[in-house]
């Protein structure tokens, strides 16, 4: 019997390829959104690392503070400190395994277009810690540890593809980084996926021995912000005890290396244990949480208009319903009979939104909606599926249930009976109403959300930033093996040499050099109370950012001087004791007195730094507005070239290639990128999300639209012949759709206060997602408007083939 029902139900929506067709592609459109939204925020929020036992997996962070617990110092952990717990861990009881990695970049010496390279400088656990697999090859063994002095590595799969040609013979070969020959000893497997430690772009192509790491030597007195270090413990549950063993040993050793020295005195660590999957996600899931709510309204949505076209099926059968009873069919059996007829279009939207939702995963990964975390491990599976299918089966029979709550069965009986005549299964006025309060609701409530946060991130994405954007460069360059075999005075001879060469290219404007700029592709500043106001040990210390370089770097940069004076060169050469600072310092130097002359000091130093200048705020995607200092320098360790070309002229990388090999064969090129680029990856989440609210409150007008009409043409056609009356009798069109407008207002009032409440209520509880303030009224009064709008000019089209054409076409039914 059920196989006749469904063949017959199969036979009946041929009838009606239309109605078919637009309730499985409405369904299939929205249910595969809501699928790809539940499949990422599973991915972030559920699903658990690739890595074994990866809950015990943390990452230790740190920051100096005083007796007070007031930070002094920010990610601050002693590099020296960070060495020596590695060393001594297994004193350590709860903590099972302890690794380091060291990240940076260095350009291969060996390979025909001495490519750049990530580096992961890593101690022999770092692999093995994450269950790496590996396509060739071995881990580093405890022989070649720290202290080892073993140059050996391990390269990633996409490296060993892209400069190996897959060679299997690979671990035969060697690389080549300033001067040292690595031999290869492993090559990562084409699944290892890696975890984001430092920032979401990174990705490791070599990992060497540890002891090759590119970084100063370790002191008590300093952190590195390159280095991050792992540990496993035995059990998560003890992860506060094993904090404050390390920490307290961590503190011990602090107080007895630094004894004496005064800007350490009363000063401890403070350490944090970052679980490694928090660190992974990040800000990941509050996007990806917007995103699965905003593909949930649209479905909600879509529910109502499918709900009404359902509803108006089923006054058409009203006939079929009526024989149906009359040859003893019960209740349950028409709410089988609608079952099975919605059953057949939603279990092929469910198959049908399966194959849009791996479209919108791929989407996903080619980078539309910005580095999110664990984009690589996302795929459709099982319980995704099982997802897809079990929404759509319950959607089902809530719809069913619905429909056949709304057929009065003694009526479809009483149908029959009179021969139908004067007689009908109608949509009831109350559920036309619900219907379009609710899709009202929805629409005002998802418009004011929506216009609030794309108002945000547009303002982000449109803000002046105060640097120079068009034209400009940013050329970060190795030195190689210079920096051993050359004293610093004489790189900086050499670095001065290649800038004068580059300006004196014929599209280049100007060309100055510095460190790393305040954006960059590298790591995001980081900013210690440093400074001070006042000599002497914390006296009136202060948070800032600082910028090293010539005049011509910061000029090209784009730092507007306001007042005072640039650097010379000579300053910048000599590295003198001058500097400039932005409004923000410079506001609280007037309120100390003076601005320019004023006197900066280190922190915990007596030496003194001049103001010589004051340049505008710069405002930067991602990071605090707070006090800048530039100062002249020429470093000559990692130096950036900032390049600004004449109009409508590029350079590209293999031009400056060809300078500098001139100047030198060892200089080269390591990162190349325009301002425009930069800037355009560190705002892609503000343009992701500009871009998804834009879309989703058009997507759900335009469903609320569709919905509304279907609602409104099935009024208008009850109507009819009420209509024609009234304007046979001398009824204005104006007055007719006033008429039909005053019909309206309930379910617009109804959606109003019900939104104004929901909206309230949501404020309450998360402040920052729908403020009270005058903007949100705003946002809100602008949806509202829309909304209006919208009815109107649904309703009017509704209306118009009646109010356009004589009331006799109307009395006629036609």
């Amino acid at each position: 019997m059920v196989i006749h029902s469904i063949k017959m139900a199969w036979q009946r929506l041929q009838c009606h390829i239309s109605y078919a067709l637009t309730i499985t592609l409405t369904l299939a459109m929205t249910l595969g959104a809501l699928v790809s939204m539940y499949n990422l925020n599973y991915q972030l929020l559920a699903a658990p690392l690739p890595y074994p036992d990866s809950e015990r997996l943390m990452l230790i962070r740190g920051e100096l503070v005083d007796d007070h617990n007031e930070v002094k110092q920010s990610n601050f952990i002693p590099h020296a400190g960070s060495l020596e717990a590695y060393n001594k861990q297994t004193q350590f009881s709860d903590i099972e395994i302890m690794a380091i990695q060291n990240i940076s970049i260095d350009v291969e010496q060996s390979l025909p277009s001495s490519p750049t390279f990530n580096i992961g400088a890593i101690t022999p656990e770092f692999m093995p810690l994450l269950n790496a697999p590996l396509a060739l090859g071995r881990y580093f063994s405890a022989d070649e540890g720290v202290g080892s002095q073993q140059p050996v590595a391990i390269v990633s799969y996409q490296v060993w593809k892209r400069y190996f040609g897959g060679n299997p013979d690979i671990l035969d070969k060697t690389l080549v980084f300033k001067g040292v020959s690595f031999k290869i000893v492993g090559v990562t497997d084409k699944q290892f996926i890696e975890p984001v430690l430092s920032t979401p772009n990174w990705y490791t192509d070599v990992w060497i021995s540890y002891d090759y790491n590119d970084s100063p030597a370790p002191t008590w007195q300093r952190n590195n912000i390159q280095t991050y270090q792992l540990l496993k413990l035995h059990d998560v549950q003890h992860a506060r005890r094993a904090k404050l063993s390390l920490e307290n040993w961590l503190n011990e050793q602090l107080q007895q290396q630094t004894a004496g020295e005064q800007a350490f005195a009363n000063s401890k660590v403070h350490l944090k244990f970052i679980p490694v999957k928090h660190r992974i996600i990040g800000e990941a899931s509050q996007v990806s949480i917007m995103m699965l709510l905003g593909s949930l309204v649209l479905l909600l949505i879509a529910l109502s208009n499918i709900c009404s076209l359902v509803l108006s099926r089923a006054a058409e059968q009203q006939k079929s319903f009526a024989i149906q009873a009359a040859l003893g069919a019960k209740p349950n059996h028409l709410f089988l009979h609608i079952a099975i007829e919605l059953g057949l279009l939603f279990i092929t939207a469910a198959a049908l939104s399966l194959f849009i939702a791996e479209g919108i995963i791929e989407l996903l990964k080619s980078g539309v909606a910005g580095p999110l975390a664990r984009l690589q491990e996302l795929n459709l599976e099982m319980h995704t599926i099982a997802f897809a299918f079990l929404v759509s089966i319950t959607v089902c029979l809530l719809l069913s249930w619905i429909v056949s709550r709304q057929l009065n069965y003694r009526h479809i009986v009483q149908q029959l009976q009179s021969s139908g005549k004067g007689t009908s299964v109608q949509i009831s006025a109350t559920t036309r109403t619900l219907l379009i309060s609710f899709q009202l609701f929805i629409c005002l409530s998802l418009l004011t959300i929506c216009i609030g946060i794309f108002q945000t991130s547009w303002q982000n994405l449109q803000r002046d930033t105060g640097i120079r954007e068009q034209n400009t460069y940013q050329v970060a360059l190795n030195l190689g093996t210079l920096l051993e075999q050359m004293s610093r005075e004489e790189r900086k001879q050499l670095l001065l040499s290649a800038v004068d060469s580059l300006a004196k290219l014929p599209h280049v404007a100007t060309a100055g050099i510095g460190g790393y700029p305040p954006i960059s592709y590298w790591l995001p500043g980081f900013s210690d109370r440093q400074m001070q106001l006042e000599p002497g040990i914390e006296k009136n210390a202060f948070e800032y950012q600082r910028t090293t370089g010539t005049s011509t770097y910061f000029d090209t940069f784009g730092a507007k001087l306001t007042s005072g004076r640039s650097f010379t060169m000579k300053e910048a050469i000599n590295s003198d004791p001058v500097v400039i600072v932005n409004q923000t310092l410079a506001k609280r130097l007037k309120e100390q007195g003076q601005v320019l002359g004023a006197k900066l000091y280190p922190r915990n130093s007596h030496e003194s730094l001049e103001v010589v200048g004051v340049v505008d705020d710069i405002y930067l995607p991602k990071q605090l507005h707070i006090a800048r200092v530039f100062t002249p320098a020429i470093p000559t360790g990692y130096p950036f070239i900032l390049i600004q070309t004449k109009p409508h002229s590029t350079i590209s990388r293999a031009e400056i290639n060809q300078v500098l090999t001139r100047i030198h064969p060892q200089m080269r090129v390591y990162n190349f990128q325009s301002t425009t680029e930069l800037l355009a990856a560190h705002l892609q989440q503000e343009r992701v999300i500009s871009i998804f609210t834009l879309t989703l409150s058009v997507i759900a007008l335009a469903l609320a639209a569709l919905g509304i009409y279907g609602v409104c043409k099935y009024n208008m056609a009850l109507r009819r012949f009420e209509l024609g009356v009234r304007m046979s009798l001398g009824a204005t069109p104006i007055a007719i759709f006033s008429l039909v407008l005053k019909d309206n207002l309930r379910p617009i009032l109804a959606a109003v206060c019900t939104s104004i409440l929901v909206l309230l209520s949501i404020s309450m509880l998360q402040d920052t997602l729908v403020p009270v303030t005058i903007n949100s009224a705003i946002h809100w009064l602008v949806s509202f408007t829309l909304v209006v709008i919208l009815v109107v000019g649904v309703a009017l089209l509704s209306l118009k083939s009646i109010i356009t054409r004589p009331a006799l076409h109307s009395l006629r039914g036609e």
